[in-house]
């Protein structure tokens, strides 16, 4: 896997793709661009910068920590852009949450409103249990 060449930029076809977007929900869209034409895309390059600004100089949402990394995205012009920040640790607490089997998001049919319905309800009881999970973590850690 290590011997792989670099993913090509998906705009230009001539540079290493250092930029992942991910789109398109289910269908798991997405483009990989290299820094030269990210920096040309205005959308994305001004979405990308607000991203690592948020990064930079937020704090982790379970533990307040300086933020390392960051998931989310900008899902209108009126609601704006959602950040999850949070630290290395936290990050590495999150990965073993998800992890586990129990945890796993279910899988549904587009457009199927039963399986839809379940999966979404699902879905926020994984959340608050992932909430739950994160507090008794970072209560662990404070009380060392």
């Amino acid at each position: 896997m290590a011997d792989e060449d670099p993913r090509l930029c998906d705009n230009c076809h001539e540079r290493p793709a250092t930029n992942h977007i991910c789109y398109g929900g289910q269908a798991g869209e997405g483009m990989s661009l290299c820094q030269v034409c990210l920096a040309q895309d205005s959308t994305v390059g001004s979405f990308m910068q607000r991203f690592h600004e948020a990064v930079q100089t937020g704090n982790c949402k379970y533990c307040g920590a300086p933020a390392e990394l960051s998931w989310g995205g900008s899902t209108s012009s009126l609601l704006g852009d959602h950040f999850n920040l949070v630290c290395r640790t936290c990050f590495d607490d999150l990965t073993g949450f998800v992890r586990q089997p129990e945890n796993a998001v279910l899988d549904f049919t587009a457009g199927d409103e039963v399986e839809m319905r379940k999966a979404r309800s699902h879905l926020a009881d994984l959340m608050k249990r992932q909430d739950v999970f994160m507090r008794q973590r970072v209560l662990q850690r404070k009380s060392k």
